[in-house]
């Protein structure tokens, strides 16, 4: 049996899921944090519509670099560790799991890619 990969603790207080299938209030919470900084004008904006453009469609949207957190401050950095945890647990793309990101997403899709 292999050992466990040890992950590091990020700080990051996720509500447990009482179905593992669907997100928690924090984990959509983040997500809609996300879409606000990305549909804003820091410098983080577009790093977080990257992230969130790629999860929707990266192969129309292009990929995520993930040293783009670089450049994110520590709130946005906890959101998106938060989200790919919820990508990896879910295997759903954003706009199944909330149907109200339908809108933003073709927001930042239209501020960011047209």
């Amino acid at each position: 049996m292999e050992e466990p990969i040890a992950v590091p603790d990020l700080g990051i207080a996720v509500d447990a899921p009482d179905d593992p299938t669907q997100p928690t209030k924090v984990e959509i919470a983040a997500i809609h944090h996300l879409a606000e900084l990305a549909l804003g004008s820091s410098g983080q904006a577009s790093r977080c519509a990257n992230f969130l453009l790629a999860w929707a469609d990266a192969d129309g949207y292009g990929a995520f670099d993930p040293t783009d957190v670089w450049a994110c401050d520590t709130t946005a950095i906890r959101d998106i560790v938060t989200v790919f945890g919820l990508i990896a647990r879910v295997a759903e793309y954003p706009e199944l799991l909330d149907p109200t990101l339908r809108d933003d997403l073709r927001a930042i899709a239209v501020k960011w890619r047209h």
